[in-house]
């Protein structure tokens, strides 16, 4: 009897034991589970705003998960990624370093993470976190190619040459590295450049135009032992790309070696303007030490031609002109200028001058046409058969048929003008100037919602630009 009330009061107590236990689970749902029905709810929200595109709200709704369901780190990730995504690289770098911080950042969010910090301008922190990704994951072909490219931005030449050259250990068929590490190499030492650039143009057909622009100048270059001529023409070659920053350079590379290399002077005083600084006081000195050097006096007329000062432009290319009377292009910015100073008359004999010394510039003809065009002056006898010559030359370059529609415009052929501009679109579908006269055109015949929808076009392609303003001042005239 005494051992069967022990087995009762055992009972009992292991009854009341659980009775505790689970009103303490119910408790516990009751505080937690509220929790957890929300984190798995912002996770829904999250993943369906990422489905629709709602990039921010998918970053919102995932930092709330990551906050609700904490065995989940990685959600801090895609919180991050998220916001990358929307275009706040700001937002998105607090919930990187969380997701960092919790040991769940994948070697992608590592990418990513320097990605919001160079978005953010701020570069250093960018290659600091690259550089940390290969020290918890290793190297890979893209965190090389993200770190060269930040040291490009940094103006650490060497340091790019390098990391594109790890890069290519590691992928050598990437044609992009080879041509960036040839750009690289024009730039400081273009005796060794051609080989990686001749391996772009293998690799990539596309790159072949570029590629060839720069083994020409560059063998032109070699032919002379002359360490500062030879960088200043890469310099030339590249500029001719847009590579401005690269070619400044090359004319800093070539001043190290000779300072009183007037050529150099002048050509970094371009750059210069062309990277948004003042380039004078180099054009400046570059006169000074001499005053007789034809491409001197057509930089420094460029110079002054930017500045809205054409009779100071005129004046230098007139110089230019006198020193090396052979020269079309210095014929064709005399045409330029004395365009801008209103003496159309010389305008006109500099353009034909151009011409005349050379018969297969391209750009010379488009020149002579398109002023021809624009001031109804010898359109017939004059414009088109230029216009003529340069289909000829270049047929399949856009610029080539918009100069002759705007030839046929300006003859009274409005029919042949259209023709013309449609095939200047039809090889370049995203230039303002062809949209911009094709809705000129329609105006002028009376077609108004092929009109406003050709200088929408153009305004949208150019909105900065002389078409996009001219597009906007013309839709708001005549479609108010």
């Amino acid at each position: 009897m005494q051992r069967y009330n022990w087995t009762v009061r055992k009972h009992a107590s292991l009854q009341r034991v659980f009775i505790n236990i689970l009103i303490l689970l119910g408790l516990s749902l009751l505080i937690i589970g509220p929790g957890l029905l929300a984190g798995w709810e912002d996770l829904h929200q999250a993943e369906q705003a990422m489905g629709e595109g709602r990039f921010a709200a998918a970053a919102s709704d995932y930092s709330a998960a990551a906050r609700l369901l904490a065995w989940q780190p990685a959600l801090w990730e895609r919180a991050a990624q998220a916001a990358l995504a929307s275009g706040d690289p700001q937002a998105a770098i607090p919930l990187f370093e969380q997701a960092k911080d919790k040991k769940a950042l994948s070697p992608q969010g590592w990418l990513a993470w320097g990605d919001a910090y160079q978005q953010s301008g701020d570069v250093a922190s960018a290659l600091s976190t690259w550089q940390a990704e290969i020290t918890q994951h290793g190297p890979s072909a893209a965190i090389y190619a993200r770190l060269a490219q930040a040291y490009r931005l940094l103006g650490d030449y060497p340091a790019a040459i390098n990391a594109w050259r790890s890069r290519l250990d590691l992928e050598a068929g990437d044609a992009n590295a080879h041509y960036q590490l040839g750009l690289l190499l024009t730039a400081t030492t273009p005796e060794i450049a051609l080989p990686e650039l001749m391996q772009a143009a293998r690799l990539d057909p596309g790159l072949d135009a570029p590629v060839q622009g720069l083994r020409a100048s560059l063998n032109v270059a070699l032919l002379v032992d002359d360490r500062p001529y030879q960088l200043v023409m890469a310099g030339r070659a590249l500029a001719a790309l847009g590579e401005w920053h690269l070619a400044a350079e090359a004319f800093r590379l070539a001043l190290a070696a000779r300072r009183d290399y007037a050529d150099a002077w002048a050509w970094l005083g371009e750059a210069r303007q062309h990277l948004g600084a003042d380039g004078l006081p180099d054009l400046q000195r570059a006169l000074w030490l001499d005053p007789d050097s034809p491409g001197v006096n057509a930089l420094y007329g460029l110079y002054w031609e930017r500045q809205g000062k054409a009779d100071q432009a005129l004046a230098s290319f007139r110089k230019a002109i006198s020193l090396e009377p052979g020269n079309a292009a210095w014929q064709t910015a005399a045409g330029s200028a004395a365009e801008a100073s209103g003496d159309l008359v010389a305008a006109l004999a500099y353009y034909k001058q151009a011409v005349a010394l050379d018969p297969q510039g391209v750009a010379y003809w488009r020149s002579l046409a398109i002023f021809c065009a624009q001031y109804q002056v010898e359109v017939t006898e004059t414009g088109l058969p230029a216009a003529h010559r340069l289909l000829e030359l270049a047929p399949e370059d856009w610029r080539s048929q918009d100069a002759m529609g705007q030839i046929m415009q300006a003859a009274g052929g409005p029919l042949s003008a259209e023709k013309y501009y449609l095939r200047a679109l039809e090889l370049s579908p995203d230039q303002a100037t062809p949209h911009f006269h094709l809705g000129m055109l329609y105006l002028q015949m009376g077609k108004a919602q092929p009109a406003y929808d050709a200088l929408v076009k153009a305004q949208k392609l150019d909105p900065d630009g002389p078409y996009g303003w001219q597009a906007g001042r013309l839709l708001e005239r005549y479609f108010p």
